[in-house]
């Protein structure tokens, strides 16, 4: 469990982060604009959907669940089990899909998708977190 709760805690020390940075953009354009704005945006939005592919892949395991294809394949064996509802999943597939662009298509990253996740979208993570702990860690 101390794994899990580790990568937990990743999730939401960048979460906090990315909320600090999203507190401080007034527009889109403040965003585009920033190098640093983007840069922080992106290599804290990467670590913490990385954290929530690991807890995912640390529970498919101990469960014994089975092996998925790819990282979308992650969230969804944790919806299968009941561990994560489905509507948390449809956020996580997508953050699945941009992790991969912001780790092998960082040239393509779309600066209003990241912006967008900066603004509607961190509670996501604390949903997933508390499924997780819910579902999860205190039935084990």
């Amino acid at each position: 469990m101390k794994t899990i709760e580790r990568k937990m805690t990743t999730v939401q020390e960048r979460v906090s982060r990315l909320r600090q940075l999203a507190e401080k953009l007034t527009s889109f354009d403040d965003y585009r604009d920033s190098n640093d704005a983007r840069d922080i945006a992106e290599r804290n939005l990467q670590i913490a959907i990385e954290a929530c592919l690991d807890i995912g892949k640390i529970i498919i395991s101990r469960q014994k669940l089975p092996e998925p294809k790819d990282y979308k394949g992650v969230f969804l064996a944790l919806t299968q089990a009941n561990i994560i509802r489905t509507e948390t999943t449809r956020f996580l597939l997508d953050m699945a899909g941009a992790r991969n662009i912001l780790v092998h298509g960082y040239d393509k990253v779309d600066d209003s998708l990241v912006y967008g996740i900066l603004k509607r979208h961190l509670d996501d993570f604390d949903v997933f977190l508390n499924e997780i702990k819910e579902n999860y860690l205190l039935k084990v």
